[in-house]
């Protein structure tokens, strides 16, 4: 079971009646008050990774395996390998190209006068 966390309690004081303070009084009291809060944080974010190594030293683990941080992200399977496609069409003067992605330029003028992609196939 989880423990429940103890939280300390103020001490019994009378309400602070805030409206006796002058604006300046209150924003330096502010600044107090922001202070303290972030150096209480400091300290139980402190306090916490010391329980949490700890923790993780008793099972014999790290704290990135506790977390599950070690692991890589797995790599996407492809159908094919990466790199240069091989080519699929040549053109009149020895241009190449894969099929892939928009016609070439040099394609471009064929196909307007007439010609398909399957006259440029590789035989």
């Amino acid at each position: 079971m989880a423990k429940a966390s103890q939280s300390q309690k103020a001490p019994e004081a009378s309400p602070l009646d805030l409206s006796d303070y002058s604006f300046d009084a209150l924003l330096v009291l502010k600044k107090e008050i922001d202070s303290e809060v972030e150096s209480r944080k400091a300290r139980e974010i402190q306090a916490l990774r010391a329980r949490v190594t700890e923790s993780a030293q008793t099972l014999g683990v790290s704290v990135l395996e506790l977390f599950g941080l070690h692991q890589q992200p797995a790599k996407r399977e492809t159908k094919h390998p990466r790199g240069k496609q091989p080519s699929k069409y040549r053109g009149p003067n020895g241009e190449e190209w894969s099929g892939r992605g928009p016609a070439p330029r040099w394609m471009k003028p064929f196909l307007a006068k007439g010609k398909t992609k399957a006259d440029f196939l590789i035989k």
